[in-house]
């Protein structure tokens, strides 16, 4: 450290008087001084270097962004996803693109049969890939994929610290979820295809699909969504389709089994009692060529008869109620072959359609 020599006060000169210190020639400073800038300097340019080194990633993002040529689906996508900047920022630093079907199979791989793939995110190039869909039903659906994909490129970039406490954060709320079952059974189709990413796709599922979070966890996802309900409406939105799709086919269903039971238990008893009246009738007849006649027996046969025809009629009314049925089944479905082809579902080899 510099310390002024006697206190601050100058050195005497030869002759005994006082002088005032003398400056050394202009533009060079003391020795001292330029020590002090040299040291300034390394400080910077060590400070600098640190800066880089930890901000690598943001360098890259952001060169990332600055060339990458946003689409008006991918600024849709943003907008209607309600991303923040940040989230916009990492979403385009991950060049998302969209492609159809075949191409996306070349970028992000194939799905187990029964189960659909939308989007993936690329650790190796740090890139997003989305499935092109163009069902109109499906409206918001690919905000939703394009929301989920970007949180993925949120998590590469966290810090182990940050990963392992949102970790406990994602566990607790997931065993709020332990009772939807088709939650449970996304989650053990990811164990199989994604061992060890179990958190990651927590981060993601729950950030863009799942409403009223703990404050901890609301507060952390405002990183990335301006308005994160909206986001969860498009999801509800998009999800429906396929939930009320799914309900209706099932009560169908399971209409069409009972009035299938009815009709089959109806048609044997017209059948079993038509056989019995034949055999009434013939004994009836028999008697009345023996002279024996009762109008009383004839009525109750002629009533056994109506009543049978009443059944029979019955059973045609429901028989046509249920081809009916099975129609709109087959349309329902149908319907849903379809949809499970536009957001990319593989079917199960050799299970019936819907």
């Amino acid at each position: 450290m510099y310390e002024p020599t006697a206190a601050g006060r100058p050195l005497p000169d030869f002759d005994g008087e006082w002088l005032p210190p003398q400056a050394g020639p202009p533009g060079r400073p003391s020795g001292r001084l330029r020590w002090i800038a040299l040291l300034l300097t390394l400080a910077l340019i060590t400070s600098a270097s640190f800066w880089v080194i930890a901000s690598r990633q943001y360098i890259v993002d952001q060169f990332a962004v600055w060339g990458f040529d946003e689409s008006p689906a991918v600024a849709s996508y943003v907008e209607r996803s309600t991303m923040s900047g940040r989230g916009e920022f990492l979403f385009l630093a991950s060049r998302p693109t969209i492609a159809d079907a075949r191409r996306f199979t070349g970028l992000c791989g194939s799905s187990e049969e029964g189960t659909g793939v939308l989007g993936c995110y690329v650790p190796g190039d740090r890139s997003i890939v989305l499935f092109d869909v163009v069902d109109e039903r499906l409206d918001g659906i690919e905000e939703v994929v394009a929301s989920h994909e970007m949180l993925h490129a949120a998590w590469h970039r966290l810090g182990a610290d940050e990963r392992a406490q949102l970790s406990r954060l994602l566990e607790t709320e997931a065993a709020t979820l332990s009772s939807d079952a088709a939650f449970v059974d996304r989650m053990a189709l990811y164990a199989r295809l994604e061992p060890g990413e179990r958190s990651n796709e927590l981060h993601s599922i729950i950030g863009t699909e799942v409403a009223d979070l703990p404050p901890a966890l609301e507060r952390y996802y405002a990183r990335y969504f301006t308005d994160r309900a909206a986001l969860i409406g498009l999801h509800a939105a998009s999800n429906a389709v396929f939930v009320e799709l799914e309900a209706r086919a099932q009560a169908l269903s399971v209409e069409l089994e009972s009035l299938r039971a009815t009709i089959e238990a109806d048609y044997a008893s017209y059948n079993d009692g038509y056989d019995a009246l034949n055999r009434d009738v013939d004994v009836f007849n028999a008697r009345a060529d023996a002279g024996n006649f009762s109008e009383r027996a004839r009525s109750a046969l002629i009533d056994r008869q109506e009543s049978l025809d009443a059944l029979f009629a019955s059973i045609t009314a429901r028989s046509d109620t249920f081809d009916a049925k099975s129609a709109e089944l087959e349309s329902l479905n149908a319907q849903t072959v379809e949809l499970n082809s536009s957001v990319n579902i593989v079917p199960r080899t050799g299970a019936p359609p819907g």
